[in-house]
């Protein structure tokens, strides 16, 4: 299969192995934001800013889980 071409196998969509490299690099995108804003925020004394970047972190886990779903 080319990297450009997308085939339908049994109603499952397979992707190209340049796609499994975006996916990887969106993977470790959101991994890396997640750890950055958890060390940010052990870091913080202001309150309302801690938990701003808490906030931040988790939407971070939402998208990175969110990208492992669509992968089933």
């Amino acid at each position: 299969m080319a990297d450009t071409q997308t085939s339908t196998i049994m109603n499952r969509q397979v992707i190209t192995d340049k796609e499994l490299h975006y996916v990887k690099d969106f993977l470790s995108w959101e991994l890396l934001a997640m750890k950055k804003c958890k060390d940010a925020a052990n870091q913080c004394t202001d309150s309302d800013l801690k938990n701003l970047i808490l906030q931040t972190g988790e939407k971070h886990k939402q998208h990175y889980q969110s990208i492992l779903a669509q992968l089933h």
